[in-house]
């Protein structure tokens, strides 16, 4: 890189937004955290950053510095694999099979409402509508010419509302008495031997992505490798708690950061948007669960807690409560995750050269 470049990056102003910035996310993260906010750190971050971005304040957390601890986002991301095999995956085959083919259904149907009816353009409708996977849907948003704050603030605000809304139906509507304990426990760290195979191999598929011309390499490449390794047992553990956190502040407060100059009134506009977007989501969430207990017989709402497009932690607490199977919901949950990662980029390349295409034989004015 340039010395030129480096010094933009380090001019005084820059590095005083970028402190502001980071400042402000780990605030916001914290408090998340101490409020028990799911996905604390990175929510809590960008939240926080959004509402001091709309508020005109000097924060700026640079693309180039998100850029860098996406490798570590991957790695994070792949732990979701850890203990998934393939005997995991041969218990309940029709219900994953259903897991996989909701991601393109309910993705279409919600597509169709934000393009059709909210009239978002077609690459920011189709990451809006996504069920799932945040942060690489951001990413893609970004890189594929989608409005990528836009994307950024329906894919947290659902979040959100299916989070929220799941306890409260569940606890106070139906009736279930919550949990009394957690059941995640804590994971045992990665040693050191798993460090030694998982990062070099990280950086290779990284490099094989980036020289093949695929999506977002940065992220894409180390959550494949590490799901990889995970689901055949050579690689185990969590990362380390804090360099998760300091890595997920980091992408909150960039994507928040990125609201500057955005009118009140069109924030207002995406959120009602997500809200219309969350139910449409969630009806077709009914339908799935629906369809997939009577023909296999399991248990309406651990079935649509499993295919819920909300936390995998939240739902699977609210099944423990319902005396439904907690393995069920989770396993589901990382499938679509999953699937989601690895099948959006590929598609969101070929949508985009359809595109492309399609704007290249248009005829000119005239």
């Amino acid at each position: 890189m340039s010395a030129s470049r480096w010094a933009e990056r380090l001019r005084p102003e820059v590095l005083r937004r970028l402190a502001l910035g980071l400042l402000v996310g780990g605030l916001g993260g914290a408090l998340a955290a101490w409020a028990e906010v799911p996905l604390a750190w990175m929510l809590g971050a960008l939240f926080a950053c959004m509402i001091a971005s709309l508020a005109g304040a000097p924060v700026a957390v640079p693309l180039w510095l998100r850029a860098n601890f996406m490798f570590l986002i991957g790695l994070f991301l792949g732990e979701s694999f850890d203990g998934i095999g393939l005997a995991e995956l041969s218990r309940w085959p029709a219900t994953i099979a259903g897991a996989i083919l909701y991601v393109p259904v309910a993705g279409w149907v919600a597509y169709l409402y934000y393009h059709w009816l909210i009239r978002q353009p077609v690459m920011t409708a189709v990451c809006s509508a996504i069920p799932g996977g945040l942060t690489a849907v951001v990413l893609l948003a970004e890189a594929f010419g989608g409005d990528d704050r836009a994307v950024a603030l329906s894919q947290s605000l659902r979040i959100a509302i299916v989070i929220f809304a799941a306890p409260i139906v569940a606890f106070g509507l139906l009736g279930f008495t919550p949990p009394s304990e957690e059941l995640l426990s804590a994971r045992a760290p990665i040693g050191w031997e798993g460090i030694a195979i998982l990062v070099p191999a990280a950086l290779a598929t990284m490099w094989a992505m980036d020289r093949l011309g695929l999506p977002i390499p940065f992220l894409i490449g180390p959550i494949f490798a590490s799901a990889v390794l995970r689901m055949t047992g050579l690689v185990e553990g969590a990362l380390p708690h804090w360099l998760v956190e300091i890595a997920l502040v980091v992408t909150g407060s960039s994507i928040g950061c990125r609201f500057h100059g955005l009118k009140l009134s069109t924030w207002l506009a995406v959120a009602l948007a997500t809200l219309g977007g969350t139910l449409v989501l969630m009806a077709v969430t009914a339908v799935f669960a629906w369809a997939v207990a009577a023909l296999t017989g399991i248990d309406y709402l651990a079935a649509l807690l499993a295919y819920a497009p909300g936390g995998v932690a939240e739902m699977s607490l609210i099944a423990l409560a319902i005396d439904a199977d907690p393995g069920f919901v989770a396993l589901h949950h990382v499938v679509r995750i999953g699937f989601i990662l690895v099948a959006l980029p590929l598609f969101a390349a070929w949508l985009s050269s359809r595109l492309d295409r399609a704007r290249d034989e248009a005829p000119g004015p005239g």
